[in-house]
């Protein structure tokens, strides 16, 4: 069983107090207990019961959690309606701690209605109107309840309420009114209380003229006055005054100081013995006689340590600590001696006592309720330590405390690995070290033994071995190694003098503070992001901004001082464009001490070299620029999250902004009107000005569907890739692409993107004159009042590419493209500069010429054409032609069909091709010079140069047939069929008898391949010898297609006798033999060769003469004298055989002789 079912906590005591929430609550009376504190604050309001002038205006000044506003509660209770049950529970409790005190308050409120509380809580608005409207609720539910008319003021008071700014004056007197009308009622007057009066003060900080501070004075001097009907006036905050004025001028300062004096202060911080009264009241324990047996004996055991060390809080003795510190069970009595004075160091974020009583966080009181099972165990010192040190706020206190913090938590990372009685016995030492030395209250031995679970195992020895711990032996008292001499305080204030009078707003826009703000709703509406870039201006900067920017801006100016405001209003309400607001930011000065202070910590990180070797020091640095940016941060934030606080402005006229949905409308509605003429396209994938990868790829598969697609549903596009989303929102949605009529078309007036089709049709008008690129129409079209996002604007121009592709010439570089291709759209969408567009229209000399190509342009069809309808077909046609037709410069082409070829490749445009460069090509050029020019005959002779260039290729294949022919000794008049038939009979095989030499072996394999049809046989032995299709030659692979075909024709013809040889010898010699063609070519001369073939039986049979020979050529050295004797010698025994062989045909021929005898 855990402690969660034996100790039991009154909610009432973990909760805060809300005034307005709280004001009629039975059980937060009931359960208010009167500290010594507010003891002494009730006697002071009883000293101002008479109707004298006396003060009634009261600052009570303390941390969170310190009861003021529970203390506050429970007075207006004290002087509410005698009758009402809160405040005979109030008097019944106030009778039991102060009885003399308690009869001064009954009298006070004895036959009469009391007074009327008016409580108020603080927020960052105008104080004036939240007090106007609390005195209306107020008086309103007191003359509920009682008869008669009611008073005028209460219509005065409503009327006041429902006004959006009420003047302090006007304040002042319907308090003075109702102070006569609540007399008349039988009421003692007002009891106003401001709690967290802190929110008020910092609004009124940012905001010069809220005149608040002088609300205060006023009403405060008011409490001062005597009467029958008196105001009581309390304001509750966490520090002085002059706190919330950092920031302000020295002249504010003063006055925020003049108004301070019109109160009396009352500091509220209790004492740790009337805090722990509180805490133990708080307690309910439920445990059995043996525990709490066990309890009370070891408090008395640590309370006697106490005592005599010195130790006990406030004016207790042992009797009354010991009773005070059982009902306190878990809270190891110096748990709970500790626990008060911790609070009050690091009371920040409501990390209060109580707060900690009620808390389930780590280690706080509920979860350690759950963790402890049985009542001998205890929540010790480090338990508190582990509790704030988990749920600490990144700076905790004053500069000094949170030293002391980062100074115990880096003896504890130090430590390392150590024995838990080691890590906390430090944590034990560091805590008690951090609330500084109380008296008798110290890390002493004594104290620090009774505060360990094991007293006899504490851990001291080892820490001080280890020089984690001292001991400082004139004051008995042990503490955590410091180890650090860095003073980060000093660093600061000199880093902060150092910058001098830096400009806020260049800093701020050189650390880009602010991420740019979305127009939520109008974005949605138009399916584009829209969004304004933040920049900070001044008095002295704002001209270094351009008054016209190219994306919406919100420019905050940042004011410092009433004359700043003023400056604001002279000169730059307005001084920028209409796709511009301005804000008039009053927290200039809270925003430059907190972004100063960041510079400060970041000049000092970077020049501090002490912060590398000094732990202590780096942990305390880090938590004090964390805290500075999370200051700077917050105050950046502001701006969003209350755009109430700034006065905004666009083109002159003031914005009415309340709060942050009004402030989404009014960006929304300053670009709605910027950009009138936007096109409301939904596809988020490429409405938007940087495409991802993904989107850029779809958008370029769906350029290409919409040139070659344009006739089918979705345009082809198949299921549903990105694509074809793009498609629909982009083309089908807005009218571009017909689904029934299977064409791309101009959008209707109706469309989205009328208005931007509109404007790139006047575009295309302008460019009659010159070629443009549509990249010259993005800017225009990106900025308002168009707007149309950078991924959508290369669909758009393909769209009016297609539409108007009949009268739009292309270039690419400047060069004439007839259409677009797919490979060109990648290169359109990255460089679209280089693409250039024209329209063309025919007049005068020109449609004469016209007339001349019409009647080769569709077999003499005389239906009008656009220049771009008669160039295209042509252009179709020639870029059709193979690249060796194109390129070629040989004789096999006619001068005139060059020049009509060059005329077509070079020309600067439709225009300049159709009317001035082919008649020049066709020889009439003199004939364009004449006033009446006879082209008669120009349509012929550039059909006779078009069917020129179209045969040049076919009779280059012609012309290679032939060459094969002749060179394998063929007839050169034969059919390709004929030659491929006898190529593979001769050839087939051949390559056996090679060991592929330079190709030799692959060019009969072509040779003799039987597969495909002709035409491919012959494109194979061709692409061979060119190294390249034939299609893509030119004369200088014609010229290498010649040369290699000769040198293999002569290798093939010495291949083919060496085979004829081999199948003959093979008939004759036995077993293996070699045959060798002996070869011999001399200038001058025909070539002479044999064919031998050696067997075994030769081979043995020549080797004496072979030796000889050898053995002749070794008589010389070099090896070229060599080779000249075996060359003659071969020459000459060829010869010699050639003429032998000669001379023996010749006697064979030669007819005999008969004898014919006489007689």
């Amino acid at each position: 069983m855990s402690l969660s079912e034996k100790i039991v906590v009154n909610t009432h005591y973990t909760r805060s107090i809300n005034l307005e929430r709280d004001a009629d609550s039975l059980e937060v009376v009931k359960s208010y207990i009167p500290t010594s504190r507010a003891l002494s604050l009730f006697r002071r309001i009883s000293e101002g019961f008479s109707s004298e002038q006396a003060p009634r205006a009261w600052s009570i000044v303390g941390p969170y959690g310190s009861g003021k506003s529970s203390c506050q509660s429970f007075s207006a209770h004290l002087l509410s309606a005698p009758n009402e049950k809160p405040t005979k529970a109030a008097q019944a409790i106030l009778k039991s701690a102060a009885p003399e005190l308690a009869k001064q308050f009954a009298k006070e409120i004895k036959g009469t209605n009391g007074y009327l509380r008016v409580l108020v809580t603080g927020s960052p608005e105008p104080m004036a109107y939240k007090i106007i409207k609390a005195l209306c609720a107020a008086a309103e539910k007191f003359w509920a309840g009682q008869p008669g008319a009611k008073p005028k003021v209460l219509r005065l008071l409503k009327d006041a309420s429902k006004k959006s700014k009420v003047a302090t004056s006007e304040v002042v007197e319907l308090v003075k009114q109702l102070l006569l009308s609540l007399g008349k009622a039988n009421s003692n007057g007002i009891l106003l209380v401001i709690d967290e009066l802190g929110k008020f003060l910092e609004y009124e900080a940012r905001h010069y003229g809220a005149n608040d501070i002088y609300l205060l004075q006023s009403l405060a001097e008011h409490a001062c006055e005597g009467g029958n009907s008196r105001l009581f006036l309390f304001v509750l905050l966490h520090q002085s005054f002059e706190q919330y004025a950092k920031g302000l001028g020295e002249s504010l300062k003063n006055e925020w100081s003049k108004v301070q004096g019109r109160f009396e202060e009352v500091p509220f911080l209790e004492s740790s013995e009337q805090v722990l009264r509180v805490v133990n009241a708080a307690f309910s324990q439920k445990l059995t006689k043996a525990e709490a047996s066990y309890v009370s004996d070891y408090v008395a055991s640590v309370v006697d340590t106490l005592n005599s060390e010195d130790a006990l809080p406030g004016v207790l003795d042992k009797s009354s600590a010991i009773e005070l510190f059982r009902g306190c069970y878990p809270l190891h009595p110096v748990s709970a001696i500790l626990l008060p004075l911790l609070c009050q160091k690091v009371a920040q974020n409501e990390r209060t006592l109580f707060s900690y009583l009620g808390s389930h966080e780590e280690f706080g009181l509920q979860d350690m309720l759950a963790r402890i099972e049985n009542a001998e165990d205890w929540i010790y010192p480090h338990d508190i330590y582990d509790y704030f040190i988990t749920n600490q706020p990144a700076v905790l206190g004053d500069y000094t405390t949170h030293r002391r913090w980062a100074e115990v938590v880096t003896s504890i990372e130090r430590l390392g690995d150590a024995p838990e009685n080691q890590v906390n016995m430090l944590k034990t030492v560091g805590i008690l070290n951090i609330i500084g030395a109380k008296g008798g209250f110290k890390a002493s031995k004594a104290i620090l033994q009774v505060s360990a679970k094991s007293p006899k195992r504490a851990g001291l020895k080892p820490l001080l071995d280890k020089s984690i711990i001292t001991y400082r032996k004139f004051s008995n008292e042990y503490r955590v190694w410091q180890g650090s001499d860095f003073d980060l305080e000093a660093a600061v204030a000199e880093e902060l003098s150092n910058l001098g009078d830096f400009s806020l707003a260049e800093q701020l826009n050189k650390e880009k503070a602010l991420m740019p703000i979305v127009a939520r709703r109008y974005t949605i509406k138009s399916g584009a992001l829209r969004y304004f870039v933040p920049e900070f201006i001044d008095a002295d900067n704002y001209k270094k901004s351009a008054q016209a920017s190219e994306e919406p801006r919100i420019l905050f100016y940042l004011a410092a001082a009433q004359d700043d405001e003023k400056h604001f209003k002279d000169h730059l309400i307005n001084f920028y464009s209409a796709l511009d607001i301005t804000a008039l930011c009053l927290n200039g000065s809270q925003l430059r001490e907190a972004t100063a202070e960041v510079l400060a910590l970041r000049r000092i990180q970077n020049t501090r070299q002490e912060l590398n070797t000094d732990p202590v020091a780096k942990r305390e640095f880090e938590d004090r620029l964390t805290a500075a940016e999370l200051s700077q941060n917050s105050l950046l934030q502001e701006l969003f999250e209350r755009p109430q606080d700034a006065r905004w402005f666009h083109h002159g006229k003031q914005i009415t902004v309340v709060d942050k949905r009004g402030f989404q409308e009014a960006i929304s509605d300053v670009l709605a009107n910027a950009f009138n003429k936007s096109p409301f396209l939904h596809n988020e994938l490429i409405n938007r000005d940087r495409p991802s990868s993904q989107a850029n790829a779809a958008r370029n598969k769906l350029l290409i569907a919409m040139l070659n697609n344009a006739d089918q549903v979705d345009l082809g596009i198949e299921k549903f890739p990105p694509e074809k989303a793009i498609y629909r929102s982009i083309l089908r949605e807005t009218g571009l692409h017909s689904r029934k009529e299977g064409k791309f078309q101009a959008p209707p007036k109706t469309s989205a993107l009328y208005l931007v089709w509109q404007r790139i049709e006047q575009f295309l008008d302008e460019t009659e004159n010159a070629p443009r690129s549509f990249a010259e129409l993005n800017q225009e079209l990106i900025a308002p009042p168009y707007g149309v996002k950078a991924g959508v604007l290369p669909i758009l121009y393909m769209a009016v590419y297609v539409v108007y592709q009949h009268e739009l010439a292309l270039y690419e570089e400047r060069r004439y493209r007839p259409f677009f291709t797919d490979e060109m759209v990648d290169r359109f969408v990255k460089r679209p500069d280089q693409f250039t567009v024209q329209r063309f229209r025919i007049s005068g000399l020109r449609a004469s010429i016209y007339e001349e190509y019409n009647k080769i342009i569709e077999g003499g069809d005389k239906a009008k054409k656009t220049v771009i309808e008669l160039v295209r077909p042509l252009a179709n046609w020639l870029g059709a032609l193979e690249h060796y037709t194109l390129k070629t410069k040989s004789g096999a082409i006619s001068g005139k069909a060059k020049r009509v070829r060059d005329a077509f490749q070079l020309a600067k445009s439709p225009e300049s091709l159709l009317f001035e460069d082919l008649p020049k090509a066709l020889g009439f050029e003199n004939e364009l010079k004449q006033e009446v020019p006879n082209l008669e005959g120009m349509a012929a002779t550039l059909q006779g140069c078009l069917q020129e260039l179209k045969a040049a290729y076919p009779k280059m294949l012609d012309s290679q047939v032939k060459n094969l022919s002749r060179a394998l000794h063929m007839d050169e008049g034969q059919e390709l069929a004929d030659l491929r038939r006898k190529a593979i009979g001769r050839y087939e095989g051949l390559d056996q008898h090679t060991v592929d030499i330079d190709g030799l072996k692959a060019f009969i394999k072509r040779l003799t391949k039987k597969d495909g049809d002709d035409s491919t046989w012959l494109e194979n032995v061709l692409m061979f010898l060119g190294r390249k299709p034939t299609a893509k030659w030119t004369d200088t692979d014609l010229s290498e297609a010649d040369v290699r075909l000769s040198d293999f024709a002569k290798r093939i013809l010495d291949l083919e006798t060496l085979r004829l040889h081999y199948d003959r010898s093979a008939e004759k010699l036995q077993g293996d033999f070699d045959v060798i063609l002996l070869k011999s070519l001399k200038k001058g001369c025909d070539p002479i060769d044999e064919v031998v073939a050696i067997d075994k039986a030769r081979h043995e049979a020549i080797q004496d003469v072979k030796g000889k020979l050898k053995e002749a050529l070794s008589a010389h050295k070099d090896s070229e004298l060599q080779l000249a004797v075996l060359a003659e010698l071969v020459d000459e025994f060829l010869n010699e055989r050639q003429k032998a062989s000669e001379d023996k045909k010749s006697k064979a021929k030669k007819p005999k002789l008969k004898q014919v005898r006489n007689g």
